[in-house]
């Protein structure tokens, strides 16, 4: 058996592992969010890299065992070569070749049958819980789907590591443009999947054609593959074509395209919904209009920033959005997220007051203040309380609860309204959402943004900056339908913001509670 072979084995094993239940499936890390779980998943794998290597080592040693075995056996062989009948007269030449026969066979049946690096797999097994699973691979897919789609990337650009305009150094192999393009073809975009593949095979050198082969992926995938795809677009000709150029594949060419054609695929699109709108203004080449709005220092909203002003940027009157800048120190901002870090879990949207963790928010979430929190975080909290007072001028009661919420690779928020227009088990005690506060609590590199597809506003994810807005008018209370907003997909770093939603009973002593508007739901 080859040394690859015997590689290929020990992946297989892992694989088989992994795939038929062995592993307890609790616990399960945010490979895609949490930096910690990133950094402990690269020295899981510099440690399973080790361990390979060492059983290459063994492997090794039991192949050059073997090799200096076979010279030495077959040296009689070699000095008997044409003339073997006057060899084998000689006692000093047949002895040995009986005892041979009779003896030596039986120990390398034995130092055959002898297994390798049953060490470094006993290692392997030990880690196996520590991997992703499958789910964690179709997220990223997924993220990397959502990051090519709203960007507007090709295939090979992003197989080349280019998004909006950035290049990263990065580039993909033949084994992640694979992945990806099995999705897309799962989900029934066939001609991205196409080009996916396309960047698939550019990528597969003969070379190591043997170690994808092991890595599960082989020119015959490949080209099986875009075989279904033509055929789900209908070019036939040129599926043909495919099948024709694969050796393997291309005695039963005729065969296969019929039984394509006798069962086209049923696909089950479960991408993510981005419409053009979103694409649009989340793209870099989107380019506000020039505004008549200005910044300002406001000194209005609370009688402690006649003394202190805040610096204020206005966006939109009509809904009223407005941006503040400098309102968190770094100290703040580091002990904020510190206290939300170990309590992060999936982000749910609700429905009918029904929590559901959805695909149209890919985030990690957190609700301040939380049971057990650490005592040194309610300073903290009230000074968050006081500070959504000042910049509101809002009723908002002490210990204010807030939600921390962290975006990886790919993450985004789908377009939303922030108000209720309903009645439920909030809007009976609270009333509804009259206002939103977005603290950002980072600078994000590249995407992130919050975006107001109905008059046309992007704002940037920056350090200490916060987003305010009004859901409902301020007089009639009706919902403001052009406060719509989404998240842009995060595809540098990570994006960390604090989300904070003013309800209205809250306000009714200083400001009016109902004028006769369109609202209906609360009659």
């Amino acid at each position: 058996m080859t040394l690859l072979g015997c590689v290929h084995i020990f992946i297989f094993f892992l694989m088989c592992w992994k795939t038929n239940g062995f592993v307890e499936l609790d616990n399960r890390k945010e490979f895609l969010i949490t930096e910690s779980a990133k950094m402990d998943l690269m020295q899981l794998d510099t440690e399973l890299i080790s361990n390979l290597k060492k059983y290459a080592e063994k492997v090794e040693e039991k192949v050059e065992k073997l090799q200096r075995l076979v010279r030495e056996i077959r040296q009689p062989l070699e000095a008997a070569k044409g003339i073997e009948e006057e060899y084998m007269g000689n006692p000093l030449h047949s002895f040995p070749l009986i005892r041979h026969m009779y003896q030596d066979w039986k120990y390398l049946e034995e130092f055959m049958k002898k297994p390798v690096g049953e060490e470094q797999i006993d290692f392997l097994k030990k880690k196996l819980p520590e991997l992703p699973w499958q789910a964690d691979t179709d997220e990223a897919t997924a993220a990397m789907f959502r990051i090519a789609e709203t960007y507007g990337m090709e295939p090979w650009e992003m197989a080349k590591g280019l998004i909006d305009n950035v290049q990263y150094k990065s580039t993909l192999s033949a084994l992640d443009c694979f992945q990806i393009a099995k999705m897309y073809f799962k989900w029934g975009y066939f001609k991205k999947s196409f080009e996916w593949l396309k960047n698939t095979k550019s990528r597969m050198k003969r070379l190591y054609s043997d170690v994808h082969e092991v890595l599960g992926v082989t020119h015959k995938d490949v080209a099986l593959l875009q075989t279904r795809c033509l055929m789900e677009l209908g070019l036939k000709d040129q599926a043909k074509e495919v099948l024709l150029t694969q050796p393997d594949l291309a005695e039963n060419a005729t065969d296969l395209l019929a039984q394509f054609e006798s069962n086209p695929f049923k696909a089950n699109d479960l991408s993510p919904i981005l419409p053009d709108y979103y694409k649009e203004l989340c793209r870099s080449s989107f380019v506000p209009k020039p505004s008549r709005l200005h910044c300002r220092y406001n000194t209005t909203t609370s009688a402690f920033l006649i003394l202190a002003p805040l610096k204020m940027e206005e966006i939109s009157l009509e809904p009223y959005i407005v941006v503040y800048h400098d309102i968190l120190p770094d100290k703040d901002i580091e002990q904020l997220k510190r206290l939300a870090e170990p309590k992060l879990k999936p982000t749910q949207v609700f429905k009918n007051e029904i929590g559901t963790v959805s695909s149209g928010r890919t985030a990690l979430g957190v609700f301040l203040p939380y049971k057990n929190m650490d005592p040194k975080g309610g300073p903290l909290l009230d000074r968050l309380t006081q500070r959504l007072r000042d910049i509101t001028g809002l009723k908002v009661h002490d210990r204010f609860p807030v939600n921390v919420i962290k975006y990886g690779f790919g993450a985004h928020y789908a377009s939303h309204y922030d108000y209720y227009n309903e009645s439920n088990s909030d809007t009976k005690v609270l009333g509804d959402r009259i206002a939103t506060a977005i603290f950002y609590l980072n600078d994000v590199p590249h995407g992130g943004a919050t975006i107001f597809p109905w008059v046309k506003i992007k704002v940037p994810a920056e350090r200490g900056k916060v987003l305010f807005w009004y859901n409902l008018n301020g007089e009639t209370h009706d919902v403001e339908q052009k406060t719509l907003h989404a998240a842009c997909p995060v595809f540098g770093g990570s994006k960390w913001a604090m989300a904070a939603w003013i309800h209205e009973w809250d306000q009714m002593f200083i400001q009016p509670v109902y004028y006769k508007g369109n609202q209906t739901f609360m009659e």
